[in-house]
């Protein structure tokens, strides 16, 4: 483990949350689902999900809307299901600002993405593994290479800056603004990935001191492209050296030339592999030849670059099948690269409904039926090629849509575990910065536990992939987005929730300092009015619009009104105790009862089934 020596420690509560017990009317939600929703069970600290695990498209009606712009209310509902789809969770200031604009200025601004950098990973680690390249701590160290291969201080180096990136990635997104820069990085991450484990893994020598460095790089290429044209990512993409030791391609010679590359650039980056995309072995085997002779070079410098060395290189004339029009790629060198990823564009068709399918899949939903395919997979598709494969207008269209916000497609996604539990720290502003923003291996320390200690076990963490089609949740026939839930998963989203709901400690003790992570409810409540708050009906009408996405019956508001804010009681317990809070805040004994009902009725909401889908 990278981070071994670290001296941490961290305090969990117990689990002490009250829920709403037994089956309760879903008639709402079986409503507004897409698919045949069979009864739930909410118990303490368990959820249990009654979803068909057949894949079959089990709709409640047919689901016919299209591209046509979204005319319908332009409510906080609305608002919200736009921000929790291209951001993770939201922040109340961000809906309240969108939700004041029409629909498609509210899309215009989240596309809006800053072409600003964010403030690059730094030395946090100083405390444990001094830099090998001297670099101070608190700085900067992405353009610092490191040339000794040979010194294990350099390794140790690499291995923490490496830790770095993937902890920073976490950073940025508990931090987002409103834009969509964020969730596009992750979607361009999954698509086009690279492990970081396997490039610091790669034969190369300097991979063991740089990995780190090319793999900041990497990322840094999706976030420059977040809202930018897709082939011109695909080019740069294709000699990234990040990419070259990732798929192998820094090993493909003219005398043994290695597929690995060839195929994936075509059967998952670009052409996918449905029942359009009739390419053929030998069209990968041509292709490799075409992407012989690019090396990394200069890896042990802070100006490493992908060279093309012509005798590494097959000059022969490639030929590709019919379905590629029979081209012939002539032994021309450097510039067969360009030819041969204009070849595949040529295809634009496949490559555009392909790539479009795979958006909808990540920002709408996982089933697409011959409506959803003629409706707005292949307008959209239409669009990008006559963008000339700009994505934001694709993204702009797909968001202003009637499709987007049917009732059909709200509440029946289920969070990715970024979603759940980034967007719940987001939701409720949960202290993931810590108050010195000097103190960094601190910072650092606190987002490398969210990545790693709640992240990990829910199957989803920054930096790493379990293979090269990214996460299963996003492409796996037949079931998709079920991937995120198991018999062990569901335990931990469900533990992460009350952990965040009751608190624990983040604590260093190299430095002895805590981080307390905790809901804040009063905070959380006081963004609403005092007139809603104290009145327990508008205040769990309030809450039940932010956090859940879709309403729930009378019934259940009622009883979780009656076992929370109630105290089970049958009088109005609730009002008194906020009116005594407003007046006297200071109450110690007062202040604990209110936060002991508002936790209760919060726990109650997070654990429903209901929360875990958006």
């Amino acid at each position: 483990m990278v981070l071994k020596d670290l001296a941490g420690s961290l305090s969990l509560p117990a689990a002490n949350s009250v829920v709403a017990k037994g089956k309760a009317d879903n008639s709402l939600f079986e409503k507004y689902s897409r698919k045949e929703f069979n009864g739930r069970d909410t118990y303490r600290n368990q959820v249990q999900f009654d979803l068909p695990l057949n894949g079959s498209a089990e709709r409640v009606g047919n689901v016919t809307s299209g591209l046509a712009p979204y005319t319908g209310a332009w409510t906080i509902k609305e608002a919200l299901h736009l921000l929790k789809r291209t951001g993770y969770g939201f922040k109340k200031s961000h809906a309240d600002t969108i939700s004041l604009l029409t629909m498609s200025q509210a899309v215009d601004l989240i596309l809006n993405v800053s072409s600003t950098p964010p403030s690059a990973p730094v030395n946090w680690y100083q405390s444990m593994q001094a830099d090998f390249g001297n670099v101070p701590y608190g700085n900067d160290w992405t353009n610092n290479a490191l040339d000794d291969y040979g010194s294990q201080a350099a390794v140790n180096t690499n291995l923490y800056r490496a830790e770095t990136v993937k902890i920073w990635m976490t950073g940025l997104a508990l931090n987002q603004d409103i834009t969509i820069r964020e969730k596009m990085t992750a979607f361009w991450y999954h698509f086009i990935p690279v492990d970081f484990n396997t490039v610091l893994d790669s034969n190369n020598i300097y991979c063991a001191t740089n990995s780190g460095r090319i793999c900041y790089k990497y990322m840094k290429l999706f976030r420059d492209f977040a809202t930018g044209n897709y082939k011109t990512l695909i080019t740069q993409m294709a000699t990234h050296p990040a990419m070259m030791y990732y798929l192998n391609n820094q090993a493909n010679l003219n005398i043994a030339p290695d597929e690995n590359f060839a195929r994936e650039i075509m059967e998952l980056f670009t052409l996918g592999k449905g029942p359009e995309s009739q390419y053929t072995q030998n069209d990968v085997i041509a292709a490799a030849k075409v992407l012989t002779g690019w090396r990394v070079q200069n890896l042990n410098t802070s100006s490493e670059s992908t060279v093309f060395f012509p005798e590494y290189h097959d000059y022969s004339s490639k030929q590709f099948s019919s379905f590629f029009n029979n081209t012939i790629i002539s032994g021309t060198g450097a510039s067969e690269l360009t030819a041969f990823i204009d070849m595949i564009f040529s295809k634009s068709k496949i490559v555009s409904e392909y790539i479009c399918r795979r958006l909808y899949r990540y920002f709408v939903y996982y089933d697409i039926d011959a409506n959803v395919e003629a409706n707005v997979i292949v307008p959209l598709a239409q669009l990008f090629v006559s963008s000339n494969w700009e994505i934001k207008p694709v993204l702009s269209a797909l968001f202003k849509s009637q499709h987007f916000y049917d009732m059909a497609n709200r509440g029946v996604y289920i969070k990715s575990p970024f979603d759940l539990i980034i967007g719940t720290a987001r939701t409720f502003n949960l202290a993931t910065n810590v108050p010195d923003q000097t103190n960094y291996f601190h910072q650092y320390w606190t987002w490398y536990f969210i990545n790693n200690a709640a992240l990990k076990p829910s199957n989803q963490i920054m930096g790493e992939m379990p293979n090269v089609s990214g996460w299963p949740a996003f492409y796996q026939v037949p079931k998709f987005h079920q991937f995120w839930i198991n018999s062990i998963t569901i335990q931990q989203r469900t533990y992460m929730m009350t952990y965040m709901l009751w608190g624990f400690n983040v604590t260093t003790t190299t430095n002895v300092v805590t981080t307390r992570i905790e809901i804040n409810e009063i905070a959380f409540v006081q963004q609403f009015p005092n007139a809603t708050i104290r009145n327990p009906d508008t205040l769990i009408n309030e809450c039940v619009k932010y956090l859940l996405p879709i309403d729930i019956s009378t019934e259940e508001k009622n009883k979780i009104k009656f076992d929370t804010l109630f105290n089970g009681q049958a009088t109005n317990y609730w009002t008194p105790i906020w009116d005594a809070y407003i007046l006297n805040p200071g109450n110690t004994n007062n202040t604990n009862s209110l936060k002991y009902l508002l936790k209760r009725m919060i726990g109650t909401l997070i654990e429903l089934p209901e929360y875990q889908l958006m």
